[in-house]
């Protein structure tokens, strides 16, 4: 039966986790990609799969980041990042989704949170921050709605895949079509961790009103909101958020 009513929603029907989840399988070292502080490890999951894991220890009273990426590259593209938190003493633990960056399988919703899951109670050390970057933010906040982790950083969030989708294409029916859902908005409430959300005034892939409906949303008492002047979907560390960064994680 076709259900699609334009090219775009065809394409979408048929290579919907393609779309979603174009990730890059490359595989390469902590060291090779130029951070040897974090070390490799292998994360065994129930269906058989094995997952790269990049871990640091934090240095004596520091804490501990998961980071979750965006789709978009892989470990290897984020090292600069990995060595600003590194350099401040932080714990560093980070996964490459199945079917990227050397990890075996293919993604989907619920295993991507299995496997998120999986990352968080491997780490022993406290407190443990959750990092959530573009589509992973919604990774972040499952786990935080669980009651995973001390407090929870979000980079350019979305209330939803539908609505995202909705945002980028506003002539199109597409939500019939989306099997992954990613529903943030309705598992924000659940988050009482402390929040940092930071969001581009600029990001013409998820909208800021997307942000600042996610970080009104939750359940939080402590929350802020960093709005990065001028910056879109990319390149928000700037030296500001960085600060605001850094004075929210060492507060825990």
């Amino acid at each position: 039966m076709i259900l699609s009513t334009s090219y775009f929603a065809w394409y979408l029907e048929h290579f919907e986790m393609a779309m979603i989840y174009p990730f890059d399988a490359t595989y390469m070292t902590p060291d090779v990609s130029g951070e040897p502080r974090l070390k490799e490890t292998r994360l065994k999951t129930e269906d058989n799969e094995a997952l790269i894991v990049w871990r640091a220890p934090a240095a004596e009273g520091q804490p501990t980041l998961n980071y979750f990426p965006g789709n978009a590259g892989g470990l290897k593209d984020r090292v600069e990042r990995f060595g600003d938190l590194l350099d401040r003493g932080y714990g560093l633990t980070t996964l490459a989704y199945r079917g990227s960056g050397g990890s075996s399988g293919q993604p989907n919703e619920n295993l991507l949170i299995l496997d998120a899951k999986a990352l968080a109670l491997m780490e022993k050390d406290r407190p443990l921050i959750l990092y959530g970057e573009s589509l992973r933010t919604a990774v972040a906040i499952e786990l935080a709605a669980a009651g995973i982790g001390d407090a929870l950083v979000l980079e350019a969030p979305f209330t939803t895949l539908s609505q995202l989708a909705a945002s980028q294409y506003p002539d199109e029916e597409l939500d019939h079509l989306l099997t992954q859902r990613w529903q943030s908005i309705e598992l924000i409430p659940q988050v009482q961790q402390p929040l940092l959300v930071i969001h581009g005034t600029h990001d013409r892939i998820v909208p800021i009103s997307m942000g600042l409906e996610i970080c009104q949303g939750a359940g939080s008492q402590e929350k802020q909101f960093v709005e990065v002047n001028g910056r879109g979907h990319n390149g928000l560390w700037t030296p500001r958020v960085l600060d605001a960064l850094f004075v929210f994680v060492e507060a825990r």
